[in-house]
């Protein structure tokens, strides 16, 4: 038994933490949403040790092993904890009793950002130093037990819904968008391995389809898909055009019959994201503006909040000058835009963007002025606009420039090689989707696992020149 465990030892290679850290990221996902569904007070879950584990152990072999790295380990660090530490002194002074949280929680997104970075910098330096190759075989693993764990909670009826109102399947994931996201890349993934012409590997396909047009509830997922596929099969097309190779006939006929199955299948059946567009627009004629008592283009807290500040019945203590100030300047911005009373991203934008302009303070614009200091409702959800917003210049550049510069990279890369493929182009393309879905949706950079995920399609086309 012994010289058995000796052998293991001598083939295991530190890189397989990374596989196995993918794979095993839908049931981390689950077991957390689940542990805090039965224990809501608590603060660390079992599945957040073993999610920073594998990491801290391949931050401590990099640490060790590889001086090199070891310096922009450190830079990284002390620059991420000076940075850290003036935000939270800034923002400790600005929670109010309207802070949807508290400067621990405040801290945990600094603890989060900081650990999305240090993951960018693991996988950069092992695709480099050990290649990866078994990276897609892990993340389309990783598809097959999202789909497993999905369609087990459809089918017993155990599945959480995607929004209050009970529409859409969740399954046992925080957020229906971020959960879209992540099956979006791992599709991406799978796509690029179609060649194989592995049944399992179409199969995951269509039940991946399925569930993110029919199921799930959200234009992430449906409209996601759908111009996935419709990327997928335009590159496919000019990439034989281009090659001057034969276009499978068959293949872009079995394409388009399934694009016009499920078009059929959606205005038959239906399909919960329409279903839930039809709600939001009903919600939205039903709001009345209580200080025009016409129909309102903000939300009923936000005209709310509005009355009692014109009125002067507003509590002094509850918000700051310069957040009542702004709350005056979006209402007044909203009603002259005629925006959706329920088109919160936007009010958010507004309501954001006046108070920068109503604080005018030089630190805030450098280190953020919180992201948890304001109302539920306008607490930006579209997280790079919240970075640069909340977070400030330091922390946009500390947190997202990484990764736009290594997508640049990522570009530039495909561009010279004249061996490029279509499947270098759609991961390129769908990291586009990604980013675009942070900057106007959110719940990407805001979820450890869409940022594992794309960290990971980075790493499959990088190469250090």
């Amino acid at each position: 038994m012994v010289n058995n465990m000796k052998k293991y030892f001598k083939r295991f290679k530190i890189e397989q933490l990374l596989y196995l850290f993918i794979i095993i990221a839908p049931i981390l996902d689950a077991g957390s949403f689940l542990y805090k569904q039965a224990f809501s007070n608590s603060t660390i879950t079992p599945t957040m040790i073993i999610r920073t584990s594998i990491p801290f152990i391949l931050f401590i072999y990099m640490m060790i092993k590889v001086p090199k790295e070891r310096k922009k380990l450190i830079i990284f660090t002390i620059l991420a904890t000076i940075y850290g530490v003036i935000h939270l002194l800034l923002v400790k002074k600005l929670i109010l009793p309207i802070s949807i949280g508290n400067i621990v929680q405040e801290a945990n997104y600094i603890i989060n950002y900081t650990y999305m970075v240090y993951l960018l910098m693991i996988f950069i330096y092992f695709k480099n130093e050990k290649d990866l190759k078994y990276l897609s075989n892990s993340l389309i693993i990783s598809l097959g037990i999202y789909l497993l764990i999905i369609y087990f909670s459809i089918i017993t009826g155990t599945s959480y819904s995607t929004y209050v109102e009970g529409m859409g399947y969740k399954s046992y994931f925080v957020s229906g968008n971020s959960l879209c996201t992540t099956l979006l890349m791992l599709i991406t993934v799978l796509l690029t391995q179609l060649k194989n012409k592995k049944v399992i590997n179409y199969i995951l396909l269509v039940l991946a389809g399925i569930y993110l047009i029919f199921l799930v509830g959200t234009r992430t997922g449906m409209f996601g898909f759908i111009l996935l596929m419709c990327a997928y099969l335009g590159l496919y097309i000019l990439d034989k055009l281009f090659r001057n190779k034969k276009i499978e006939t068959k293949k872009i006929l079995s394409i388009i019959g399934a694009s016009a199955v499920v078009i059929l299948l959606i205005g038959y059946f239906g399909s919960e994201t329409i279903t839930r567009r039809m709600h939001i627009k009903e919600e939205s004629n039903e709001i009345i503006d209580i200080n025009t008592n016409k129909a309102g283009h903000t939300t009923g807290d936000t005209a709310k909040f509005v009355y009692e500040i014109k009125n002067n019945t507003m509590d002094k203590n509850l918000m700051t000058n310069e957040q009542r100030q702004a709350y005056l300047s979006m209402y007044d911005t909203c009603n002259e835009l005629k925006i959706d009373a329920n088109d919160s991203r936007s009010q958010q934008l507004i309501y954001h963007a006046y108070l920068i302009k109503h604080q005018h303070n030089i630190l805030y614009i450098l280190f953020g002025n919180g992201f948890i200091v304001n109302y539920g409702e306008m607490t930006l959800e579209m997280e790079i606009i919240a970075i640069l917003f909340n977070f400030g210049l330091l922390g946009f550049i500390l947190y997202i420039i990484p990764f736009i510069y290594v997508y640049i990279k990522l570009i530039k890369q495909v561009i010279k090689n004249k061996k490029r493929t279509i499947n270098d182009i759609i991961m390129l393309f769908t990291m586009l989707i990604v980013f675009g879905l942070s900057f106007m949706a959110g719940y990407v950079f805001f979820s450890g696992t869409c940022v594992l995920m794309l960290i990971s399609m980075m790493s499959l086309i990088y190469k250090e020149v």
